[in-house]
């Protein structure tokens, strides 16, 4: 990242949920792009320089969840958070995001994840792969 400021794209068909988150991050540090579908947000996502992804898992036409593996398969190296009202959702809905939280969490637990994920080192798409089929087969004994 040379920027000085991270861009995160924040994603949530409600308004004022979408406003807040954007506030929030703007007064810490971050740029943001909203957007309130997922059609969009695979647009903006493809077209414009992104460092992270903020998701909402229930937009109409498609979950957070189906958006979240599209990007991946375009950017796997974009971290992605995953948020949702409730929690926590099965597995096999968190297969393409970096982290999870739920809306009640207290909000500097977004920000502090989201600076945790920005300054980790992305995992080549290869550790990433081989991490989940290993551990695919952990409940399989010989």
């Amino acid at each position: 990242m040379s920027r000085l400021q991270p861009i995160i794209l924040c994603v949530d068909d409600q308004w004022s949920r979408l406003i807040d988150r954007k506030q929030l991050l703007e007064g810490n540090g971050f740029a943001v792009f909203e957007t309130t579908t997922g059609h969009e947000a695979l647009k903006t996502f493809r077209t414009s320089t992104v460092d992270a992804v903020v998701l909402y898992y229930q937009l109409p036409g498609m979950n957070g969840d189906v958006v979240a593996a599209k990007m991946k398969r375009m950017k796997a190296h974009i971290p992605i958070v995953l948020l949702c009202a409730y929690g926590p959702l099965p597995d096999n809905k968190l297969e393409s995001v970096d982290a999870f939280m739920t809306t009640s969490q207290e909000a500097k637990f977004l920000v502090s994840s989201l600076r945790r994920l920005l300054t980790a080192r992305p995992k080549l798409f290869f550790y990433r792969w081989f991490e989940n089929w290993a551990g695919r087969n952990q409940g399989i004994r010989p």
